[in-house]
């Protein structure tokens, strides 16, 4: 198993640094080295890379604008931060890293990296009980992706409505959650809910067929807007639902 992996840092030394270390695993090629997010845009358009080591702090795009961007059009890239800042590892949990390094690269540190991705590498899709940490007021939530039933924009506030009613506000917006979890499989099917669709017990018309309803897990019943509902079909069809 051979994993290519792309530098992406505005620091020339730190990738030598860097290089030099992952020069020891066999199972890891260096493809290609960029210095900023444009670069690094550019060489993803024609090569097949399967992680970054990305540093966080660049000039223009910094690195986690820069692994937002590509983790909507690639979701399944893996990517580590690299920071000389470990400050910025809350932020960078938007972008849903498989881990943050901090420089200098720590070898140990490295070696539990590399596992992590060589875990990762070796499932085809990642798996649904991943964890994810989620932003809330003074910190971080841990969460098993696989134990959100839905989750819902009420006013101003974001809830994460889990299993057995349990749940927490984050102070991600619900945007930027769109984005997170759609490598998971969330859809968004309101302008004010996202829901897994393998959580989908059923779906079906409102009185008059003016709008639609969705069952999840644990018999959660949850709006879809009606121009959503053609889309939702098709996804379910994707996700291996035959519909008849």
């Amino acid at each position: 198993m051979e994993i290519k992996v792309l530098c992406v840092d505005d620091d020339q030394h730190a990738i030598d640094a860097l290089k030099g270390h992952l020069d020891f695993y066999s199972f890891i090629r260096v493809v290609g080295e960029v210095n900023n997010g444009e670069e690094a845009l550019e060489f993803l358009k024609e090569s097949d890379v399967d992680l970054l080591f990305l540093d966080i702090e660049m000039d223009g795009m910094n690195g986690i604008q820069l692994a937002q961007h590509i983790k909507k059009i690639y979701p399944h890239m893996m990517i580590v931060f690299v920071t000389g800042h470990a400050g910025f590892a809350l932020e960078g949990y938007e972008a849903d890293p498989v881990d943050f390094l901090t420089k200098p690269v720590n070898v140990r540190r490295l070696d539990q990296v590399l596992e992590k991705v060589r875990n990762l590498r070796q499932t085809p899709e990642r798996s649904t009980d991943n964890q994810i940490g989620m932003k809330v007021d003074g910190g971080i939530r841990i969460v098993n992706v696989d134990d959100i039933l839905y989750i819902e924009k009420k006013g101003r506030k974001i809830s994460i409505n889990c299993r057995n009613n349990e749940g927490f506000e984050t102070t991600h917006s619900l945007k930027s959650l769109e984005t997170i979890f759609a490598p998971y499989h969330f859809y968004r099917s309101h302008q004010s809910f996202i829901v897994p669709i393998y959580k989908i017990k059923a779906v079906f018309p409102d009185t008059y067929a003016r709008s639609y309803s969705i069952v999840v897990e644990e018999d959660k019943k949850l709006p879809l807007s009606r121009n959503k509902y053609n889309e939702l079909q098709e996804l379910l069809q994707e996700n291996g639902i035959s519909i008849i």
